[in-house]
Protein backbone atom coordinates (compact mmCIF):
# COMPACT_ATOMS: atom_id res chain seq x y z
CA UNK A 1 0.00 0.00 0.00
CA UNK A 2 1.29 3.37 -1.14
CA UNK A 3 1.63 6.00 1.43
CA UNK A 4 0.25 9.36 0.85
CA UNK A 5 3.05 11.93 0.49
CA UNK A 6 1.66 14.31 3.47
CA UNK A 7 -0.49 12.96 6.10
CA UNK A 8 -1.56 14.60 9.77
CA UNK A 9 -1.60 10.90 12.21
CA UNK A 10 -4.30 12.00 15.39
CA UNK A 11 -4.02 10.11 18.23
CA UNK A 12 -7.35 9.43 19.81
CA UNK A 13 -5.76 7.79 22.99
CA UNK A 14 -3.61 10.76 23.63
CA UNK A 15 -6.95 13.13 23.12
CA UNK A 16 -8.34 10.69 25.71
CA UNK A 17 -5.60 10.39 28.10
CA UNK A 18 -5.27 14.69 28.04
CA UNK A 19 -9.01 14.50 28.55
CA UNK A 20 -9.21 12.50 31.50
CA UNK A 21 -6.16 14.40 32.85
CA UNK A 22 -7.63 17.61 31.78
CA UNK A 23 -10.98 16.35 33.67
CA UNK A 24 -9.79 15.37 37.12
CA UNK A 25 -7.24 18.78 36.96
CA UNK A 26 -10.48 21.05 37.25
CA UNK A 27 -13.21 18.50 39.21
CA UNK A 28 -15.76 19.22 40.50
CA UNK A 29 -16.17 21.41 37.34
CA UNK A 30 -17.25 19.97 34.15
CA UNK A 31 -15.15 20.07 31.18
CA UNK A 32 -16.41 20.83 27.81
CA UNK A 33 -14.38 20.12 24.49
CA UNK A 34 -14.38 23.10 22.13
CA UNK A 35 -14.20 21.37 18.75
CA UNK A 36 -14.24 24.49 17.16
CA UNK A 37 -12.17 24.92 13.10
CA UNK A 38 -13.20 21.13 12.73
CA UNK A 39 -11.72 20.86 16.48
CA UNK A 40 -8.53 22.60 15.73
CA UNK A 41 -8.18 20.80 12.27
CA UNK A 42 -8.02 17.24 14.18
CA UNK A 43 -11.46 16.66 12.35
CA UNK A 44 -14.58 17.13 14.59
CA UNK A 45 -16.32 14.03 14.26
CA UNK A 46 -13.85 10.99 15.33
CA UNK A 47 -12.62 13.37 18.24
CA UNK A 48 -15.68 14.41 19.28
CA UNK A 49 -16.85 10.36 19.60
CA UNK A 50 -13.61 9.65 20.99
CA UNK A 51 -14.80 12.23 23.72
CA UNK A 52 -17.89 11.20 24.80
CA UNK A 53 -16.67 7.67 24.22
CA UNK A 54 -13.99 9.10 27.24
CA UNK A 55 -16.55 10.61 29.61
CA UNK A 56 -16.85 14.62 28.04
CA UNK A 57 -20.77 15.44 28.25
CA UNK A 58 -20.10 18.93 27.10
CA UNK A 59 -19.02 19.89 23.60
CA UNK A 60 -18.74 23.41 22.59
CA UNK A 61 -19.00 23.59 18.48
CA UNK A 62 -18.75 26.93 17.98
CA UNK A 63 -21.35 27.48 14.89
CA UNK A 64 -24.79 25.89 14.31
CA UNK A 65 -23.96 23.99 11.27
CA UNK A 66 -20.84 22.67 13.12
CA UNK A 67 -23.13 21.41 16.00
CA UNK A 68 -25.56 19.80 13.25
CA UNK A 69 -23.13 18.18 12.06
CA UNK A 70 -22.11 16.23 15.45
CA UNK A 71 -25.69 15.77 16.03
CA UNK A 72 -25.72 13.95 12.57
CA UNK A 73 -22.93 11.64 13.01
CA UNK A 74 -23.70 10.23 16.49
CA UNK A 75 -23.64 12.95 19.19
CA UNK A 76 -26.95 12.85 20.31
CA UNK A 77 -28.96 14.65 22.85
CA UNK A 78 -27.89 13.02 25.88
CA UNK A 79 -24.50 15.14 24.96
CA UNK A 80 -24.66 18.99 25.31
CA UNK A 81 -23.61 21.02 21.95
CA UNK A 82 -23.00 24.25 22.25
CA UNK A 83 -23.20 26.96 19.32
CA UNK A 84 -22.67 30.55 20.56
CA UNK A 85 -21.60 32.38 16.96
CA UNK A 86 -24.11 33.36 14.36
CA UNK A 87 -23.66 35.35 10.86
CA UNK A 88 -26.64 37.66 10.66
CA UNK A 89 -30.00 36.21 9.97
CA UNK A 90 -28.80 32.75 11.30
CA UNK A 91 -31.47 30.28 11.13
CA UNK A 92 -32.34 28.18 14.49
CA UNK A 93 -35.17 25.73 14.04
CA UNK A 94 -33.05 22.85 12.69
CA UNK A 95 -30.58 23.83 15.66
CA UNK A 96 -33.82 23.63 18.17
CA UNK A 97 -35.29 20.32 16.37
CA UNK A 98 -31.90 18.49 16.83
CA UNK A 99 -31.62 19.29 20.67
CA UNK A 100 -28.11 21.89 20.70
CA UNK A 101 -27.83 24.33 23.32
CA UNK A 102 -28.05 27.75 22.00
CA UNK A 103 -26.04 31.27 23.38
CA UNK A 104 -27.71 34.57 23.08
CA UNK A 105 -26.35 37.69 24.43
CA UNK A 106 -28.95 40.22 22.93
CA UNK A 107 -32.98 40.78 22.94
CA UNK A 108 -32.39 40.45 18.90
CA UNK A 109 -30.93 37.08 19.49
CA UNK A 110 -33.36 35.85 21.97
CA UNK A 111 -36.52 36.66 19.82
CA UNK A 112 -35.05 35.00 16.81
CA UNK A 113 -34.63 31.89 18.79
CA UNK A 114 -38.09 32.26 20.28
CA UNK A 115 -39.50 33.17 17.01
CA UNK A 116 -37.81 29.27 15.79
CA UNK A 117 -39.15 27.82 18.63
CA UNK A 118 -42.45 29.25 18.06
CA UNK A 119 -42.79 27.90 14.37
CA UNK A 120 -41.93 24.48 15.72
CA UNK A 121 -43.26 24.24 18.62
CA UNK A 122 -46.40 21.77 17.35
CA UNK A 123 -43.79 19.42 15.60
CA UNK A 124 -43.37 16.01 17.75
CA UNK A 125 -40.81 16.03 20.14
CA UNK A 126 -40.38 19.86 20.61
CA UNK A 127 -38.50 20.71 23.45
CA UNK A 128 -37.78 24.52 24.56
CA UNK A 129 -33.85 24.87 23.63
CA UNK A 130 -31.56 25.45 26.67
CA UNK A 131 -30.27 28.92 26.83
CA UNK A 132 -26.38 30.12 27.58
CA UNK A 133 -26.87 33.51 28.12
CA UNK A 134 -23.69 35.36 27.55
CA UNK A 135 -22.37 38.34 29.33
CA UNK A 136 -19.70 40.63 28.67
CA UNK A 137 -16.70 40.72 31.30
CA UNK A 138 -14.37 42.90 29.70
CA UNK A 139 -12.77 40.64 26.75
CA UNK A 140 -15.71 42.43 24.70
CA UNK A 141 -15.95 39.16 22.63
CA UNK A 142 -20.10 39.13 21.46
CA UNK A 143 -21.56 39.57 25.30
CA UNK A 144 -24.13 41.65 26.75
CA UNK A 145 -22.78 44.59 28.54
CA UNK A 146 -23.75 45.31 31.74
CA UNK A 147 -25.93 48.17 30.74
CA UNK A 148 -27.90 45.49 28.19
CA UNK A 149 -27.76 42.38 30.68
CA UNK A 150 -30.64 43.39 32.29
CA UNK A 151 -33.04 43.89 29.26
CA UNK A 152 -31.40 40.44 28.03
CA UNK A 153 -32.52 38.20 30.85
CA UNK A 154 -35.92 39.71 30.67
CA UNK A 155 -36.35 38.78 27.32
CA UNK A 156 -35.21 34.81 28.05
CA UNK A 157 -37.39 34.41 31.33
CA UNK A 158 -40.57 36.20 29.10
CA UNK A 159 -39.75 33.86 26.68
CA UNK A 160 -39.19 31.00 29.07
CA UNK A 161 -42.65 31.56 30.81
CA UNK A 162 -44.01 31.55 26.64
CA UNK A 163 -42.76 27.72 26.78
CA UNK A 164 -40.33 28.65 23.88
CA UNK A 165 -36.45 28.65 25.79
CA UNK A 166 -35.45 27.43 29.01
CA UNK A 167 -32.80 29.90 30.89
CA UNK A 168 -30.26 27.07 31.98
CA UNK A 169 -26.69 28.77 32.17
CA UNK A 170 -24.59 32.32 31.95
CA UNK A 171 -21.49 32.37 30.92
CA UNK A 172 -18.77 34.88 29.51
CA UNK A 173 -15.08 35.03 28.02
CA UNK A 174 -12.26 36.31 29.72
CA UNK A 175 -8.82 37.38 28.73
CA UNK A 176 -6.51 35.53 30.34
CA UNK A 177 -4.39 38.18 30.20
CA UNK A 178 -3.06 38.94 34.04
CA UNK A 179 -4.59 37.40 36.96
CA UNK A 180 -5.72 40.95 37.74
CA UNK A 181 -8.54 41.49 34.66
CA UNK A 182 -9.23 37.71 35.59
CA UNK A 183 -10.20 38.70 38.53
CA UNK A 184 -12.19 41.46 37.90
CA UNK A 185 -13.76 39.67 34.80
CA UNK A 186 -15.03 37.38 38.03
CA UNK A 187 -16.39 39.90 39.84
CA UNK A 188 -18.24 41.33 37.42
CA UNK A 189 -19.73 37.69 36.45
CA UNK A 190 -20.66 37.08 39.93
CA UNK A 191 -22.77 40.09 39.68
CA UNK A 192 -24.21 39.27 36.25
CA UNK A 193 -25.29 35.90 37.74
CA UNK A 194 -26.77 37.43 40.37
CA UNK A 195 -28.53 40.02 38.16
CA UNK A 196 -29.94 37.13 36.45
CA UNK A 197 -31.38 34.82 39.53
CA UNK A 198 -32.81 38.12 40.88
CA UNK A 199 -35.22 38.50 37.76
CA UNK A 200 -36.08 34.88 37.59
CA UNK A 201 -33.48 33.61 35.27
CA UNK A 202 -32.36 29.71 36.18
CA UNK A 203 -28.75 29.58 36.67
CA UNK A 204 -27.88 25.79 36.63
CA UNK A 205 -24.59 26.15 35.20
CA UNK A 206 -21.65 29.03 34.85
CA UNK A 207 -19.35 28.77 32.89
CA UNK A 208 -16.31 31.46 32.69
CA UNK A 209 -12.55 29.96 31.99
CA UNK A 210 -11.06 28.47 29.18
CA UNK A 211 -7.47 26.66 29.02
CA UNK A 212 -4.99 28.56 30.94
CA UNK A 213 -6.88 29.97 33.69
CA UNK A 214 -8.79 26.88 34.16
CA UNK A 215 -5.43 25.02 34.27
CA UNK A 216 -4.47 27.80 37.09
CA UNK A 217 -6.75 29.00 39.25
CA UNK A 218 -9.30 26.95 40.71
CA UNK A 219 -11.38 29.86 41.96
CA UNK A 220 -12.85 30.34 38.12
CA UNK A 221 -13.37 27.21 36.94
CA UNK A 222 -16.90 27.72 38.52
CA UNK A 223 -19.62 24.47 37.12
CA UNK A 224 -17.66 24.18 34.04
CA UNK A 225 -14.21 24.82 31.82
CA UNK A 226 -13.65 25.67 28.24
CA UNK A 227 -11.04 23.75 26.87
CA UNK A 228 -9.41 23.70 23.64
CA UNK A 229 -5.96 23.78 23.20
CA UNK A 230 -4.65 21.64 25.82
CA UNK A 231 -7.24 18.99 24.73
CA UNK A 232 -5.17 18.49 21.93
CA UNK A 233 -1.94 18.99 24.04
CA UNK A 234 -1.07 22.25 22.70
CA UNK A 235 -0.58 24.45 25.82
CA UNK A 236 -1.88 28.26 25.77
CA UNK A 237 0.72 28.74 29.16
CA UNK A 238 4.24 30.79 27.89
CA UNK A 239 7.03 28.94 28.17
CA UNK A 240 5.59 25.51 29.59
CA UNK A 241 5.41 22.50 27.33
CA UNK A 242 2.96 19.92 26.99
CA UNK A 243 5.08 17.30 29.27
CA UNK A 244 5.02 20.25 32.01
CA UNK A 245 1.42 20.02 32.12
CA UNK A 246 1.16 16.54 31.52
CA UNK A 247 -0.61 16.40 28.31
CA UNK A 248 0.36 15.00 24.91
CA UNK A 249 0.17 16.85 21.82
CA UNK A 250 -2.78 14.83 19.60
CA UNK A 251 -1.10 15.46 15.92
CA UNK A 252 1.63 14.47 13.93
CA UNK A 253 2.46 15.63 10.69
CA UNK A 254 4.08 13.63 8.27
CA UNK A 255 5.70 13.89 4.94
CA UNK A 256 8.44 12.16 2.74
CA UNK A 257 11.49 13.17 1.18
CA UNK A 258 10.83 13.31 -2.38
CA UNK A 259 14.59 14.22 -3.50
CA UNK A 260 17.95 15.25 -2.87
CA UNK A 261 20.97 17.32 -4.43
CA UNK A 262 24.37 18.10 -2.54
CA UNK A 263 24.04 21.34 -1.08
CA UNK A 264 26.66 23.96 0.36
CA UNK A 265 29.27 23.23 3.16
CA UNK A 266 28.98 19.28 2.75
CA UNK A 267 25.27 19.45 3.21
CA UNK A 268 22.76 17.86 1.70
CA UNK A 269 19.33 19.47 0.53
CA UNK A 270 16.22 17.26 0.99
CA UNK A 271 12.75 17.86 -0.91
CA UNK A 272 9.76 17.04 1.71
CA UNK A 273 6.32 16.61 0.01
CA UNK A 274 4.85 19.12 2.23
CA UNK A 275 4.39 22.63 1.35
CA UNK A 276 2.51 25.75 2.29
CA UNK A 277 -0.47 24.32 -0.13
CA UNK A 278 -0.80 21.92 2.92
CA UNK A 279 -1.13 24.57 5.10
CA UNK A 280 2.88 24.77 6.25
CA UNK A 281 3.36 28.70 7.19
CA UNK A 282 5.71 29.73 4.95
CA UNK A 283 7.73 31.55 8.00
CA UNK A 284 8.39 28.19 9.84
CA UNK A 285 11.42 28.86 7.26
CA UNK A 286 14.90 29.74 9.05
CA UNK A 287 13.09 29.14 12.00
CA UNK A 288 12.07 25.30 12.70
CA UNK A 289 13.19 22.11 12.19
CA UNK A 290 12.32 18.64 10.84
CA UNK A 291 13.20 15.26 12.26
CA UNK A 292 14.35 12.22 10.24
CA UNK A 293 15.40 8.97 12.25
CA UNK A 294 14.93 11.10 15.16
CA UNK A 295 17.94 14.24 13.97
CA UNK A 296 16.70 17.64 13.49
CA UNK A 297 17.10 19.27 10.29
CA UNK A 298 16.26 22.93 9.58
CA UNK A 299 13.80 24.22 6.86
CA UNK A 300 15.36 26.53 4.58
CA UNK A 301 12.24 27.18 2.13
CA UNK A 302 8.45 26.41 1.97
CA UNK A 303 6.93 26.27 -1.70
CA UNK A 304 3.53 25.05 -2.35
CA UNK A 305 4.25 21.63 -2.33
CA UNK A 306 7.43 21.00 -1.03
CA UNK A 307 9.98 22.15 1.55
CA UNK A 308 13.30 21.97 1.05
CA UNK A 309 15.55 21.09 4.54
CA UNK A 310 19.39 20.87 5.28
CA UNK A 311 20.48 17.80 6.07
CA UNK A 312 23.95 17.22 8.23
CA UNK A 313 23.62 13.61 7.75
CA UNK A 314 22.35 10.96 5.72
CA UNK A 315 19.22 11.62 3.67
CA UNK A 316 17.18 9.29 1.60
CA UNK A 317 14.47 9.64 -1.47
CA UNK A 318 11.50 8.28 0.63
CA UNK A 319 12.59 8.63 4.32
CA UNK A 320 9.62 9.56 6.41
CA UNK A 321 10.05 13.23 7.58
CA UNK A 322 8.26 14.36 10.92
CA UNK A 323 6.77 18.12 11.01
CA UNK A 324 5.94 18.16 14.50
CA UNK A 325 4.58 15.86 16.60
CA UNK A 326 4.46 14.61 20.39
CA UNK A 327 8.21 14.63 20.50
CA UNK A 328 9.11 11.35 21.12
CA UNK A 329 10.89 10.82 18.18
CA UNK A 330 13.32 14.28 17.97
CA UNK A 331 10.69 16.77 16.63
CA UNK A 332 9.55 19.90 17.37
CA UNK A 333 6.13 20.03 18.63
CA UNK A 334 3.32 22.18 17.24
CA UNK A 335 4.01 24.26 20.42
CA UNK A 336 7.70 24.91 19.54
CA UNK A 337 6.80 25.79 15.94
CA UNK A 338 3.96 28.32 17.02
CA UNK A 339 6.94 29.86 19.44
CA UNK A 340 9.63 29.41 16.74
CA UNK A 341 7.65 31.66 14.38
CA UNK A 342 5.77 33.91 15.93
CA UNK A 343 2.45 32.46 16.48
CA UNK A 344 0.16 29.92 18.56
CA UNK A 345 0.80 26.08 18.50
CA UNK A 346 -2.99 26.36 17.81
CA UNK A 347 -2.83 28.27 14.70
CA UNK A 348 -0.38 25.34 13.42
CA UNK A 349 -2.64 22.55 13.64
CA UNK A 350 -5.48 24.28 12.99
CA UNK A 351 -4.24 25.80 9.76
CA UNK A 352 -3.65 22.38 8.27
CA UNK A 353 -5.46 21.91 5.10
CA UNK A 354 -8.56 19.69 4.58
CA UNK A 355 -6.45 18.01 1.22
CA UNK A 356 -4.33 16.28 4.02
CA UNK A 357 -5.89 13.18 4.55
CA UNK A 358 -6.21 12.64 8.61
CA UNK A 359 -5.42 8.96 9.85
CA UNK A 360 -6.66 8.04 13.10
CA UNK A 361 -4.71 5.84 15.83
CA UNK A 362 -5.23 4.91 19.23
CA UNK A 363 -1.58 4.62 20.69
Amino acid sequence: MTSPLVEAVVDLGALARNLGHLRRTVAPAELMLVVKADAYGHGRVRTAQQAVASGIRTIGALDVESALDLRANGIGPEIAVLAWLYPPGQGFADAIRARVDLSASSVAEIAAIADAARRVASEPGFAPPRLHLKLDTGLHRNGATAADWPAVVTAAVRAEREGLVRTHAVWTHIAEASDDEDTLSLERFHAGVAVARDLGATVALRHLAASAAGMVRPDVRLDMVRMGGHSWGIPSIDGVTPAELGLTPVMTLRAQVLGTRPGPDGTTLGFVSAGYGDGVPRNVAGACAVAVRGAQHPILQVERDHLVIGATGELAIGDVVTLFGPGADGEQTARRWGDLSGTLGDEIVTRIAARVPRRYVDA
